[in-house]
């Protein structure tokens, strides 16, 4: 056991579940984390779909730097200040929802937690529906709507009243619509920590429709989606619908602690000054990370390198499944891919396999038995080529 694992087992709560039982580093830069160790590490993990720029990208590490200098809190509830109000601006220029109006917290609970407040305040309505397999975070409200792992939920019930957890069959989500008072619906477009599904063109469509109907809000939780992580900039431009509302978090600020809720003006306007607030939301150093990741994406073509090399990646992948029998099934969008190994078990030996020939991957899916491929968006096809290697590697000792 390292030094860093016995001083985190005698100060920080148990209740912090771990990928890897003893991995510790001590910076990271661009694609590779440093390990205590002295090792580097091809990180595949971005830090759970974070760090979208990299590690450290020079260009948010000085944006955050010359604005620590100036101003490192006040809260917008207090006095107005420019990289708060810059960042609305700028993140309206990619937001798939027109003429939308923002509200700034720390992070993808946080921003479940608003839209869910948003969708009843909005519509005066208590009902909720969520989709079996979904995560939306841990907090009780996005718990409330998260059954991608029950264990998630263990303990904590009951949860919120009124929330109706529905199969992906337009009929059930209709029949709920039909009895109960429904405010919203909220939905990944893509699974994240379901197992990185991608959902049914016809059944989003179908959902838009059946909200549009029944005046219910529908609610796109982007936080693993968004910022490019699909080849687009949010995953609602693959099913072309235009969500409500919408949640962000995870690449928002490369790495720095923000959450965003975007909503449709007619929605946002119902939100009445006082009846939601965050202190830290929206704290001026973050947004400045921000907005220089706003321009980073955009100057280096993150989208478009997305687009192209998890095209690749999903191509070499599927290769691979024709090769090995483990591998069930290969899908995802853009840098969003999960390899689909049918037993956790055989997940767990890939990761620590990996890990020891310089390769960080993580699993998701309700038991554990997908491994996920979200490198930054910064990868280049050599480093792809690198995990690929690697991965077979541990693949062919199965």
């Amino acid at each position: 056991m390292s030094k860093l694992k016995e001083r985190f087992k005698k100060v920080v709560s148990p209740v912090l579940g771990l990928y890897y039982d003893d991995f510790a580093i001590k910076s990271a830069k661009g694609c590779y984390l440093n390990g205590v160790d002295g090792k580097k590490y091809l990180d595949f993990s971005s830090g759970i779909a974070t760090c979208v720029t990299g590690h450290c990208h020079p260009t948010v590490v000085a944006a955050a730097q010359k604005q620590i200098k100036n101003l490192i809190h006040i809260c917008i509830g207090v006095a107005l200040y420019e990289p708060y109000i810059k960042l609305s601006e700028e993140l309206r220029k990619v937001l798939p929802i027109p003429d939308a109006l923002n509200f700034f917290c720390q992070s993808g609970s946080e921003a479940v937690e608003a839209a869910l407040k948003l969708a009843k305040y909005a519509t005066k309505k208590p009902g909720i529906i969520a989709l079996q397999g979904a995560f939306h975070g841990r907090t009780l409200g996005a718990l409330s709507v998260t059954t991608s792992k029950m264990k998630y939920r263990d303990g904590y019930e009951p949860l919120l009243p009124e929330v109706y957890i529905a199969p992906f069959d337009l009929n059930v989500i209709e029949g709920l619509m039909k009895t109960k008072q429904i405010a919203g619906v909220i939905i990944e477009p893509v699974l994240g920590e379901g197992g990185y599904i991608v959902v049914p063109y016809p059944f989003i469509q179908g959902l838009r429709k059946l909200c549009d109907q029944y005046g219910a809000l529908l609610i796109f939780d982007e936080v693993q989606t968004g910022f490019g992580r699909t080849g687009k900039w949010f995953a609602a431009e693959h099913f072309g619908v235009i969500p409500d509302i919408m949640t962000m978090a995870k690449g928002i600020a490369s790495g720095f602690t923000l959450g965003a809720v975007a909503a449709k003006r007619k929605v946002m306007d119902k939100w009445s000054p006082g009846a939601h607030g965050s202190t830290f939301g929206g704290n001026p150093v973050n947004c400045a990370a921000a907005i220089a990741t706003l321009a980073v994406i955009k100057k280096e073509k993150l989208v478009q390198n997305s687009a192209k090399l998890g095209g690749y990646l999903k191509k070499k992948l599927i290769d691979l499944q024709k090769k090995y029998a483990a591998i069930k099934e290969v899908r995802g969008l853009g840098l969003m891919i999960g390899v689909d190994l049918g037993d956790p078990a055989i997940v767990k030996s890939i990761m620590v396999d990996c890990l020891k020939n310089g390769l960080v991957l993580i699993s998701t899916g309700g038991d554990g038995k997908v491994i996920r491929f979200i490198p930054p968006l910064i990868v280049k096809k050599a480093q792809i080529d690198q995990a690929l290697v690697i991965f077979e590697k541990a693949l062919s000792k199965l």
